[in-house]
């Protein structure tokens, strides 16, 4: 940090000669004038380093009272440094610049890291954030965070809190999920009013717990959607009826699929990364590097970006995008291939309508023909609570 100071402030190295140096040395110290860099080259030659402005207030007088001879080895400082450049205007304009960038730079943000969640919300998050206008080579000044993290959380539901830092010209944002109950929308019957409890679906009865209330319809019988299980008799009805219910699902067998499929060809297109700014190579094609190259109307392209520096900090960089070429193709299927898409497409759409909390007791598969065309059915034995409030019957 001296060496620092004292080359703002500019310094000399000057020579000591005469038969009492340590003379002029000890007047220097009884002055108070710093002094570093104090070497004996012999009994009667010294060599040290002060300040212009002690060498030009105090030297001569000391140097007469020692009676030694004192010459300037050395200029150096930062009045000296503009003065060797003065006449190399170019240099000094293009090292201002150069430092007029460097700062504009290092106020800029030049990565954005978001931790917590899963890797769905993160990506959720970085989207968001792209799309509020925080990238690469937004202002450091501009982002508020706090802000920043309320509109974060409040455009998405799943996080219960986001956190936003500002470390050098990295963005930090941490989030975190919570764990939230969807409020009823239906219109519940108040406590105190009679009510009884039917089933919403056609089913099997399979348990009925009874809190309050009077079992109409015995376990193990079918009940019908709407029909009455346990009926309150003048009281609010209380009970958990779990039922098996069927589902059913049926999709064609279609022998020909379409498929999105790579050609083999692929084209690579380059960028330059400056300060935020994509430096993009001209499309035109009558310039040499586009000679030969297609314009694929399908495809899918993978984009990276490498910037320079021993952790991509640099604000300078290159960007990739390799386009590979894709086409719709129809083609026959196998048998087995045939089955199980089919296969597939009937557990899609059964996995639609039960419900996650259901319990899947059995499945049956089987291949039916309807006026010559076949189907693919499967059935599913599902049990699931399928008791509902009722207002009670007058």
């Amino acid at each position: 940090m001296y060496k620092v100071l004292s080359y703002v402030q500019n310094y000399v190295k000057i020579k000591i000669t005469g038969a009492r140096p340590q003379k002029f040395i000890n007047i220097c110290l009884r002055r108070r004038i710093a002094i570093w860099e104090l070497t004996q080259i012999s009994e009667n030659e010294f060599t040290m380093c002060m300040l212009v402005s002690e060498y030009l207030r105090n030297v001569r007088s000391a140097a007469a009272k020692a009676g030694v001879k004192v010459c300037v080895l050395e200029k150096e400082g930062l009045r000296y440094t503009l003065r060797r450049y003065k006449s190399r205007k170019a240099f000094v304009i293009i090292s201002i610049l150069l430092c007029a960038l460097f700062v504009v730079a290092s106020s800029m943000v030049w990565n954005i890291t978001i931790e917590g969640a899963d890797a769905i919300s993160r990506q959720n998050t970085k989207a968001l954030v792209a799309s509020l206008g925080v990238k690469r080579g937004t202002f450091m000044s501009n982002i508020n965070s706090r802000a920043l993290a309320e509109q974060l959380l409040s455009k998405q539901s799943n996080l219960c809190w986001v956190g936003v830092k500002k470390r050098g010209m990295t963005l930090c944002i941490e989030i975190e999920e919570g764990t939230y109950y969807e409020s009823k929308t239906s219109e519940d019957i108040p406590y105190d009013e009679p009510c009884d409890i039917a089933v919403s679906k056609d089913c099997l009865l399979s348990k009925v717990t009874v809190e309050q209330g009077v079992q109409k319809i015995e376990t193990g019988s079918t009940a019908l959607a709407g029909q009455v299980v346990v009926s309150g008799e003048g009281k609010h009805a209380k009970a958990k009826i779990m039922g098996c219910v069927w589902y059913k699902a049926e999709v064609p067998i279609e022998k020909e699929t379409t498929e999105l499929v790579y050609t083999g060809k692929e084209k690579k297109e380059k960028a330059l990364l400056v300060f935020g700014m994509k430096l993009e190579m001209p499309s035109w094609k009558w310039l040499p590097w586009n000679w030969g190259k297609e314009t694929f109307e399908s495809y899918d392209s993978v984009y990276s970006e490498k910037f320079f520096g021993k952790n991509g900090d640099f604000p300078i960089g290159t960007a990739q995008m390799i386009k590979k070429q894709t086409a719709w193709v129809t083609r026959e299927m196998t048998e087995e291939e045939t089955l199980m898409k089919a296969r597939a497409e009937a557990i899609t759409t059964l996995d639609a309508v039960i419900d996650d909390e259901s319990e899947i007791l059995n499945t049956k598969w089987e291949i039916v023909n309807k006026n010559g065309e076949f189907f693919y059915r499967v059935t599913a034995e599902v049990l699931e609570e399928v008791g509902i409030i009722v207002s009670a019957q007058n």
